[in-house]
């Protein structure tokens, strides 16, 4: 008589333990996700929100500071338009003498004075003048011409204080290198240059005035 094989198959303990892990894996881990899955999109989506968020003030962070580079820039270059010293403005005008045909016969300049009223810039900076005396010859052409470089074209702030022009009668010898010509002028000026002294500046105090207004 032959045994009765009381084993169970394989394939029904497999489906079995499938199962078994189905019934604890669904109330345990799936239900759980499910129930979270919104939130987590949410989160995630705020998280990925705020990151973008996050580059993009990076970016114009980026932004911001080139701009404020070239604001920079600007201002300095500004700044050498707005504010000339006194040599580079003597400069100026004693190389605008020599482009002309003005033939300089002295070029004096006194020292440099703060202005009486005590003018200032908005940085601070008193204002300054200082003379300047030029004596020469030229034609009347080429006085037309400095004079309008002086006032009209020049990066300094010039002002002609006096000026003097001689009709020559006859042909006049200036030294070794030079002869003025019969209907030349022997011109005799005063010029003042203003300029603001940046290396003295001073503190602006602000007052503010109040206005008491009665009630009627």
């Amino acid at each position: 008589m032959a045994k009765k094989n009381n084993k169970i198959p394989g394939a029904a303990v497999a489906i079995a333990i499938v199962l078994l892990a189905g019934i604890v894996f669904v109330p345990a881990v799936y239900m759980p996700y499910k129930n979270k899955k919104p939130q987590m999109d949410a989160d995630h989506e705020a998280a990925v929100e705020e990151i973008n968020m996050y580059e993009e003030a990076i970016a114009n962070q980026a932004s911001i500071e080139k701009n404020i580079n070239d604001l920079q820039q600007q201002w300095d270059e500004f700044r050498k338009e707005m504010f000339v010293d006194a040599s580079s403005s003597l400069n100026e005008i004693e190389a605008r003498l020599k482009e002309t045909d003005f033939f300089v016969n002295s070029f004096n300049k006194e020292e440099g004075q703060k202005d009486p009223n005590g003018a200032v810039s908005f940085t601070g900076a008193p204002l300054y003048y200082q003379q300047i005396t030029i004596s020469g010859y030229c034609s009347e052409e080429t006085l037309i011409d400095v004079l309008k470089g002086i006032e009209e074209e020049s990066i300094g702030c010039f002002y002609v204080k006096t000026l003097s022009a001689t009709t020559l009668e006859n042909e006049e010898e200036i030294g070794e290198h030079y002869t003025a010509k019969e209907g030349d002028l022997k011109v005799d000026m005063t010029i003042y240059l203003y300029y603001y002294n940046e290396n003295e500046r001073v503190e602006i105090e602000e007052t503010v005035t109040e206005t008491e207004t009665d009630a009627v």
